[in-house]
């Protein structure tokens, strides 16, 4: 019923894909409403926008967090801050990259997240199968999917602290969507964006959103998603 990644250590890849039916019915219902509930079903009380770091366009990439460019540009981080605004047509900061974020990234926030769940060591993790990647050819046959409106993917399992093998070495494609078995919160990302979103309890996203090494803005259901900067 599942076999285990070679390429992500502590993860398999499950032939049953139920455990992500729940996921599937919800979005089904919300993924073309152009709102947060688009990513994070409605069905948890409080959400974020987590704020990826950009990579200068120098030769060494320097990494930035958006509270950095923020406080050279003076614009304010609120959840209707678009990228675009905050570099104020300066291209000195680069661009945050779309799929997902990095490995430190998720690592953080994993780190955080598995605080607020009874079942830290059982999670389940979307990885979409569009990525054309080289370590999921041999998934391309499998009829096992998890499916919304608008997507299809492959059904992971593992710990929450396995989150950050996703980005690597398969860098900045993690995983689209995210949670632990007891369903306590979800993380989602769009593969196609660059903001990642995070519904669970008020004190899981509080957490998120005090957590020193994470830059968040709250954010409802209801929300706007955040127009990409291409």
């Amino acid at each position: 019923m599942r076999e285990p990644v070679s390429w992500a250590p502590g993860m398999w890849v499950l032939a049953d894909v139920r455990p992500a039916a729940w996921v599937e019915t919800a979005l089904a219902r919300t993924a073309r409403s152009g709102t947060v509930a688009a990513m994070v079903p409605p069905v948890v009380p409080a959400y974020a926008r987590v704020l990826p770091p950009t990579y200068g366009p120098e030769e060494a990439e320097t990494r930035h967090r958006w509270p950095e460019i923020a406080a050279h540009t003076g614009v304010a981080l609120t959840a209707g801050t678009r990228f675009d605004d905050l570099v104020a047509g300066s291209d000195r900061w680069g661009r945050p990259s779309d799929g997902g974020l990095d490995a430190q990234g998720t690592a953080v926030l994993a780190g955080v997240l598995a605080g607020f769940t009874g079942t830290p060591e059982e999670a389940y993790f979307c990885l979409w199968e569009g990525f054309g990647l080289e370590e999921t050819q041999a998934w391309q046959d499998r009829p096992m999917r998890v499916r919304t409106p608008d997507r299809a993917y492959h059904l992971l399992t593992g710990p929450v602290s396995a989150a950050p093998v996703l980005p690597t070495p398969v860098e900045w494609w993690c995983a689209s969507l995210w949670w632990p078995a007891d369903r306590a919160w979800l993380v989602a990302t769009e593969i196609d964006g660059y903001l990642t979103y995070v519904g669970g309890s008020r004190a899981a996203v509080d957490a998120v959103l005090a957590a020193p090494e994470i830059d968040a803005v709250a954010v409802a259901p209801s929300s706007p998603l955040d127009p990409s900067y291409g």
